[in-house]
Protein backbone atom coordinates (compact mmCIF):
# COMPACT_ATOMS: atom_id res chain seq x y z
CA UNK A 1 0.00 0.00 0.00
CA UNK A 2 0.78 3.53 -0.72
CA UNK A 3 3.29 4.91 2.38
CA UNK A 4 0.74 8.08 2.10
CA UNK A 5 -1.71 8.32 4.63
CA UNK A 6 -5.32 8.29 3.28
CA UNK A 7 -8.63 8.85 5.25
CA UNK A 8 -11.98 6.75 4.79
CA UNK A 9 -14.97 9.26 5.88
CA UNK A 10 -19.07 8.43 5.99
CA UNK A 11 -21.28 11.16 7.00
CA UNK A 12 -24.51 10.20 7.83
CA UNK A 13 -26.69 12.71 8.23
CA UNK A 14 -28.62 12.79 11.53
CA UNK A 15 -32.07 14.98 11.55
CA UNK A 16 -32.09 14.67 15.72
CA UNK A 17 -29.24 17.39 15.14
CA UNK A 18 -30.21 20.88 14.91
CA UNK A 19 -28.35 23.02 12.47
CA UNK A 20 -27.52 22.00 9.09
CA UNK A 21 -30.23 20.71 6.83
CA UNK A 22 -29.87 18.14 4.10
CA UNK A 23 -30.65 20.61 1.34
CA UNK A 24 -27.35 22.12 1.85
CA UNK A 25 -26.43 18.97 -0.08
CA UNK A 26 -27.81 20.07 -3.34
CA UNK A 27 -29.01 16.46 -4.50
CA UNK A 28 -29.41 17.28 -7.84
CA UNK A 29 -26.86 19.82 -8.39
CA UNK A 30 -23.07 18.11 -8.66
CA UNK A 31 -20.98 21.63 -8.96
CA UNK A 32 -22.78 22.63 -5.44
CA UNK A 33 -22.19 18.98 -4.05
CA UNK A 34 -18.59 19.53 -4.65
CA UNK A 35 -18.35 22.99 -3.01
CA UNK A 36 -20.17 21.60 0.06
CA UNK A 37 -18.04 18.18 0.60
CA UNK A 38 -14.87 20.89 0.16
CA UNK A 39 -16.30 23.29 2.86
CA UNK A 40 -16.20 19.69 5.27
CA UNK A 41 -12.49 20.06 5.24
CA UNK A 42 -10.46 22.16 7.48
CA UNK A 43 -7.17 22.95 5.43
CA UNK A 44 -7.57 26.03 3.11
CA UNK A 45 -4.46 24.50 0.58
CA UNK A 46 -6.98 21.66 -0.27
CA UNK A 47 -6.75 20.56 -4.07
CA UNK A 48 -9.53 18.37 -5.71
CA UNK A 49 -6.69 15.85 -5.82
CA UNK A 50 -6.88 15.27 -2.33
CA UNK A 51 -9.76 13.49 -2.21
CA UNK A 52 -13.47 12.13 -3.80
CA UNK A 53 -16.11 11.47 -2.57
CA UNK A 54 -19.68 10.00 -3.64
CA UNK A 55 -23.32 11.56 -2.55
CA UNK A 56 -25.53 8.78 -1.70
CA UNK A 57 -29.88 9.84 -0.90
CA UNK A 58 -30.71 5.95 -1.72
CA UNK A 59 -30.03 4.86 1.49
CA UNK A 60 -32.16 4.81 4.30
CA UNK A 61 -29.74 7.66 6.03
CA UNK A 62 -28.39 10.23 3.01
CA UNK A 63 -24.87 9.66 3.23
CA UNK A 64 -21.52 10.79 1.86
CA UNK A 65 -18.35 9.10 1.05
CA UNK A 66 -15.36 10.34 1.25
CA UNK A 67 -11.68 9.09 0.95
CA UNK A 68 -9.30 11.71 1.13
CA UNK A 69 -5.51 12.70 2.14
CA UNK A 70 -6.75 15.26 4.53
CA UNK A 71 -8.94 14.63 7.41
CA UNK A 72 -12.21 16.47 7.89
CA UNK A 73 -13.36 18.97 9.90
CA UNK A 74 -13.72 17.46 13.91
CA UNK A 75 -17.62 18.18 13.64
CA UNK A 76 -19.92 18.61 10.76
CA UNK A 77 -23.38 20.29 11.82
CA UNK A 78 -26.00 18.19 11.00
CA UNK A 79 -23.52 15.44 10.48
CA UNK A 80 -22.26 11.98 12.07
CA UNK A 81 -18.90 10.59 10.85
CA UNK A 82 -17.37 7.48 10.81
CA UNK A 83 -14.11 7.90 10.03
CA UNK A 84 -10.84 5.51 9.54
CA UNK A 85 -7.71 5.90 8.86
CA UNK A 86 -5.96 3.93 6.17
CA UNK A 87 -7.54 1.86 2.85
CA UNK A 88 -7.96 -2.04 3.83
CA UNK A 89 -5.49 -4.11 1.98
CA UNK A 90 -6.21 -6.92 0.16
CA UNK A 91 -5.29 -10.25 -0.70
CA UNK A 92 -4.62 -11.32 -4.44
CA UNK A 93 -7.45 -13.49 -5.58
CA UNK A 94 -10.05 -13.17 -3.23
CA UNK A 95 -13.85 -11.79 -4.11
CA UNK A 96 -14.67 -8.62 -3.52
CA UNK A 97 -17.57 -6.55 -3.62
CA UNK A 98 -18.24 -3.24 -5.62
CA UNK A 99 -19.77 0.00 -6.23
CA UNK A 100 -19.23 2.63 -8.47
CA UNK A 101 -20.95 6.06 -9.29
CA UNK A 102 -19.10 7.05 -13.00
CA UNK A 103 -19.11 9.34 -15.59
CA UNK A 104 -18.58 6.40 -18.32
CA UNK A 105 -16.95 8.25 -21.33
CA UNK A 106 -15.21 7.21 -24.76
CA UNK A 107 -12.34 8.99 -26.92
CA UNK A 108 -13.66 9.11 -30.94
CA UNK A 109 -11.12 10.45 -33.70
CA UNK A 110 -13.23 10.59 -37.11
CA UNK A 111 -11.28 10.93 -40.13
CA UNK A 112 -10.02 14.42 -40.36
CA UNK A 113 -11.39 15.36 -37.81
CA UNK A 114 -10.64 16.14 -33.91
CA UNK A 115 -11.17 13.99 -31.03
CA UNK A 116 -14.08 14.32 -29.48
CA UNK A 117 -15.11 13.11 -26.24
CA UNK A 118 -18.39 11.22 -25.93
CA UNK A 119 -21.01 9.91 -23.47
CA UNK A 120 -20.93 5.81 -24.14
CA UNK A 121 -24.13 4.99 -23.22
CA UNK A 122 -25.24 7.79 -25.56
CA UNK A 123 -22.86 6.78 -28.36
CA UNK A 124 -23.91 3.18 -28.49
CA UNK A 125 -27.42 4.28 -28.86
CA UNK A 126 -26.70 6.40 -31.78
CA UNK A 127 -24.76 3.48 -33.19
CA UNK A 128 -27.41 0.61 -32.31
CA UNK A 129 -30.05 3.40 -34.27
CA UNK A 130 -27.83 3.63 -37.42
CA UNK A 131 -27.09 -0.46 -37.42
CA UNK A 132 -30.95 -1.27 -36.77
CA UNK A 133 -29.69 -3.44 -34.14
CA UNK A 134 -31.06 -3.58 -30.74
CA UNK A 135 -30.60 -0.66 -28.55
CA UNK A 136 -31.21 -1.76 -24.91
CA UNK A 137 -28.46 -4.72 -25.35
CA UNK A 138 -25.77 -2.50 -27.51
CA UNK A 139 -26.45 0.21 -24.68
CA UNK A 140 -26.10 -2.54 -21.94
CA UNK A 141 -23.45 -4.17 -23.72
CA UNK A 142 -21.45 -0.89 -23.86
CA UNK A 143 -21.91 -0.03 -19.79
CA UNK A 144 -20.36 -3.25 -19.33
CA UNK A 145 -17.79 -3.06 -21.62
CA UNK A 146 -16.64 -0.09 -20.44
CA UNK A 147 -16.36 -1.02 -16.80
CA UNK A 148 -14.95 -4.38 -17.35
CA UNK A 149 -12.12 -2.64 -18.99
CA UNK A 150 -11.54 0.07 -16.19
CA UNK A 151 -11.92 -2.57 -13.61
CA UNK A 152 -8.91 -4.78 -15.63
CA UNK A 153 -6.46 -1.75 -15.66
CA UNK A 154 -7.62 -1.37 -11.27
CA UNK A 155 -6.51 -5.01 -10.96
CA UNK A 156 -9.66 -6.52 -11.05
CA UNK A 157 -11.62 -8.93 -12.88
CA UNK A 158 -15.45 -8.56 -13.16
CA UNK A 159 -17.76 -11.56 -13.18
CA UNK A 160 -19.78 -10.87 -15.45
CA UNK A 161 -22.86 -12.44 -14.20
CA UNK A 162 -22.76 -10.65 -10.73
CA UNK A 163 -23.11 -6.64 -12.31
CA UNK A 164 -25.83 -4.28 -12.08
CA UNK A 165 -26.70 -0.47 -13.10
CA UNK A 166 -29.02 2.20 -13.04
CA UNK A 167 -29.77 5.47 -12.11
CA UNK A 168 -28.36 6.64 -15.11
CA UNK A 169 -28.79 10.30 -15.21
CA UNK A 170 -27.91 13.23 -17.46
CA UNK A 171 -26.25 16.65 -15.77
CA UNK A 172 -25.84 20.19 -16.77
CA UNK A 173 -23.51 22.35 -14.59
CA UNK A 174 -23.07 25.77 -14.63
CA UNK A 175 -20.25 27.38 -12.40
CA UNK A 176 -20.65 30.61 -11.16
CA UNK A 177 -18.78 33.42 -13.66
CA UNK A 178 -18.92 30.82 -16.50
CA UNK A 179 -20.97 30.80 -19.04
CA UNK A 180 -19.86 27.85 -20.70
CA UNK A 181 -22.45 25.08 -19.24
CA UNK A 182 -20.40 21.48 -18.50
CA UNK A 183 -22.79 18.39 -19.59
CA UNK A 184 -22.41 14.82 -18.29
CA UNK A 185 -23.48 11.77 -17.48
CA UNK A 186 -23.40 9.44 -14.62
CA UNK A 187 -24.54 5.59 -13.69
CA UNK A 188 -24.18 3.57 -10.85
CA UNK A 189 -22.51 0.30 -10.96
CA UNK A 190 -22.76 -2.62 -8.22
CA UNK A 191 -21.13 -5.99 -8.70
CA UNK A 192 -18.59 -8.75 -7.57
CA UNK A 193 -15.13 -8.91 -8.95
CA UNK A 194 -12.01 -11.15 -8.47
CA UNK A 195 -8.47 -9.59 -7.36
CA UNK A 196 -6.17 -10.38 -9.50
CA UNK A 197 -3.45 -7.84 -9.44
CA UNK A 198 -3.25 -6.25 -5.56
CA UNK A 199 -1.08 -3.03 -6.96
CA UNK A 200 -3.19 -2.22 -9.33
CA UNK A 201 -5.87 -1.98 -6.73
CA UNK A 202 -4.70 -0.08 -4.40
CA UNK A 203 -3.56 2.77 -7.09
CA UNK A 204 -7.17 2.86 -8.54
CA UNK A 205 -8.57 3.06 -5.09
CA UNK A 206 -6.46 6.00 -4.66
CA UNK A 207 -6.85 7.82 -7.85
CA UNK A 208 -10.18 6.77 -8.94
CA UNK A 209 -12.27 5.41 -11.76
CA UNK A 210 -12.93 7.13 -15.08
CA UNK A 211 -13.66 11.73 -15.39
CA UNK A 212 -15.60 14.11 -13.71
CA UNK A 213 -14.03 12.96 -9.52
CA UNK A 214 -14.84 16.95 -8.81
CA UNK A 215 -18.59 15.68 -9.59
CA UNK A 216 -18.94 12.76 -7.11
CA UNK A 217 -17.84 10.31 -9.98
CA UNK A 218 -15.17 7.74 -9.91
CA UNK A 219 -14.60 6.61 -6.13
CA UNK A 220 -14.88 2.97 -6.09
CA UNK A 221 -15.99 1.14 -2.71
CA UNK A 222 -15.43 -2.43 -2.00
CA UNK A 223 -15.71 -5.21 0.36
CA UNK A 224 -14.44 -8.22 1.12
CA UNK A 225 -17.91 -10.86 -0.11
CA UNK A 226 -18.85 -12.85 2.75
Amino acid sequence: MSEEVWYETRLYFDPEQQGEDIGFLHPEDLYLQHQWVWRCFEQSDLTQADFMFRVDMTLPVPTVFIRSKRQLKKSIQGWKALKSKDIKQYAGECLVQFSLRANPTVDITLKGDKTRRHDVLMHAKKQAQKTNVDVSKAVDAAAKTWLEKKLKQGGLELLSQCIEFNNYKQHKIVKKNNSKAIHLSTLDYFGVAKVVDVQKLEQVLLSGIGRSKAFGCGLLLIKPLS
